[in-house]
């Protein structure tokens, strides 16, 4: 059994606790980590409607453009100004 040990940069007293230790990133790269996700859920939609136009079913192609709808709609979520494709 691996002995219990604390890392030394968290306080010994629950009171000092603050839950920048748990990421200690600094927040500036929050809004690039933010328009990378909804670029990545940007190309994803537009990975389905591209396999949208090649489905052999009806239902397919819905199914597929609705799933680029909703990826468009969560990347709006994280960042209201990413472009839609």
């Amino acid at each position: 059994m691996l002995p219990l040990t604390r890392p030394e940069h968290m306080p010994l007293d629950r009171r000092d606790f603050d839950p920048r230790f748990l990421n200690p990133e600094p927040a500036a790269d929050e809004g690039a980590a933010r328009r990378a996700s909804a670029d990545s859920l940007r190309e994803q939609a537009a990975s389905c409607r591209r396999l949208a136009s090649a489905a052999r079913t009806r239902s397919g192609m819905t199914s597929l453009q609705e799933l680029g709808d909703h990826f468009d709609e969560q990347a709006h979520k994280i960042d209201p100004s990413s472009q839609r494709r």
